[in-house]
């Protein structure tokens, strides 16, 4: 089988030849690449995705992708600057944002009728990565603010930029299309999780309201994009997480818009997956009643506090497919790698049972710290135990 007809079959609860097989090695990448330090197998890729067809991986791609789903603003004045310096002479691609050469900062601003708002993102080399510096809403009396940006906010796609996206991945794997976030994760981008936190807490019928102007505009997105032949696989780019998605934050600022989101999605038959971070466990009852259809990607203990053998009894939705696995803890093991690799996959696709609806990949990501050849091991142990033809 392809990698794209071995992850679709996973979606579907069907019988692949083998588990799939998908880290996500995006971070890992970039680092390596900004720091010249790849790996020889791979020391002339320039992508991703170079890498990932050198491990013989099955691609579900979440990033690059991203850029066919845009931000328009129909009022205000928006503008943005890159600044800082770093010896790096090519554009630096992140998850969130592309630098151009030697730059490190992405300034924006929006100046609306209540006041001017400003955002910083921070790219790092040390760690391959960029972060919020500067939120766009830092006091409680920005709120109008705010609400005027989320109301002139709009999105539109790309079609043809995500189509060569799609072609590049070939049969290698499967694009998943953006649909943006959750309204709570709207709000962490904003505000930051603390400040966000608070606001819910002091104002709630105000959050709410943002809450609702994201969720329909969101919506209105998927709408115009289900039927895209290209797309079968459509993602939330949340970081969920019990740690900042409490039960009681989803339940009010998450259900309803994964829930409709999945009932259009599901209408064509195709899928819809959440990204998430951290613990799970509790949540999972919560994402189960909305219909979601898989977590990108759960992490078992020490890090996460679910067992992936145990998840789908606790999701409760038939159709949901366990994405997850391969944890920092394993990736970064550096003493007898090869056997410890082998005998945890072994034991945890035994304990899976029914490997159907299950891919093996990255826990939320790949740390840089990642040796390749633990890479190398997880692939090779994914393909002796996952066998499911038999």
């Amino acid at each position: 089988m392809t990698g794209k007809e071995r992850i679709l079959a996973a979606f579907r609860g069907e019988k692949p030849d083998f588990v799939p097989f998908s880290p996500n090695v995006y971070q890992w990448f970039y680092y390596h690449l900004v720091n010249g330090s790849l790996p020889p197998e791979v020391a002339d890729a320039q992508h991703p995705f170079d890498a990932l067809r050198c491990l013989g991986a099955d691609i579900l791609a979440r990033w690059d992708t991203q850029w066919a789903t845009r931000e328009v603003y129909t009022d205000g004045k928006y503008s943005e600057e890159y600044v800082g310096h770093s010896d790096w002479d090519k554009p630096m691609v992140t998850a969130f944002n592309v630098y151009p050469p030697h730059a490190t900062e992405r300034r924006r601003k929006f100046v609306t009728p209540y006041g001017t708002l400003t955002q910083t993102w921070t790219f790092t080399p040390e760690s391959g990565a960029d972060f919020e510096s500067e939120y766009w809403w830092k006091e409680w009396d920005e709120y109008e603010a705010v609400r005027f940006m989320l109301e002139a906010r709009e999105y539109v796609f790309d079609a043809a930029e995500f189509h060569r996206w799609v072609e590049r991945v070939g049969d290698d794997g499967v694009v998943m299309l953006n649909l943006t976030q959750s309204p709570l994760k709207t709000l962490h981008w904003l505000a930051g999780s603390e400040n966000a936190t608070f606001f819910i807490l002091d104002h709630p019928a105000e959050m709410g309201a943002l809450a609702k102007i994201h969720e329909e505009k969101a919506l209105a997105l998927l709408e115009q994009v289900v039927d895209n032949p290209d797309a079968q696989i459509f993602i939330s780019h949340d970081n969920l997480g019990s740690a900042f998605y409490p039960p009681y934050f989803y339940k009010d600022y998450c259900h309803n818009f994964f829930a409709q989101a999945a009932e259009i999605i599901h209408s064509r038959g195709k899928f819809l997956v959440v990204h998430a971070c951290g613990r799970s466990r509790v949540l999972l009852p919560l994402v189960g009643q909305s219909r979601v259809d898989c977590l990108e990607g759960i992490t078992p203990p020490p890090m996460g506090d679910v067992s992936l053998s145990e998840v789908r009894a606790l999701v409760g939705y038939e159709n949901f497919t366990v994405n997850g696995g391969m944890d920092a803890l394993h990736l970064e093991i550096t003493q007898d790698a090869e056997a410890r690799l082998h005998d945890y996959t072994r034991t945890l696709f035994e304990a899976m049972g029914d490997r159907r609806h299950f891919i093996f990949a990255s826990s939320c990501n790949t740390s840089p710290l990642t040796p390749w050849e633990n890479l190398v091991y997880f692939r090779d142990a994914a393909r002796k135990y996952g066998r499911l033809d038999r």
